[in-house]
């Protein structure tokens, strides 16, 4: 997979997400994402915060399976089945 096609992936996946489940993520990441982007839980932020899973390379077209530890553990499974099915 290349890295556009999980691009597509992640914004299709966003549209997934409830509010609450955006809240979830940004607090269950926030270790690993600057404060300002942690605090920003809108559509916007998350777009921001999986700008920076790719930036640290904690998310790549290889290897997601970061994010879909993540969505389990906040109960996102929709999410996390949609990643593990690619």
């Amino acid at each position: 997979m290349d890295s556009v096609r999980l691009r597509a992936i992640i914004l299709n996946l966003q549209d997934r997400l409830s509010n609450d489940d955006r809240k979830r993520l940004h607090f269950y990441l926030g270790n690993d994402v600057p404060r300002r982007i942690r605090d920003d839980p809108t559509l916007d932020g998350t777009l921001d915060l999986m700008d920076s899973l790719f930036d640290q390379d904690n998310i790549n077209e290889h290897d997601f399976s970061y994010l879909i530890e993540a969505f389990d553990h906040i109960r996102c499974f929709d999410a996390a089945k949609l990643l593990k099915n690619i």
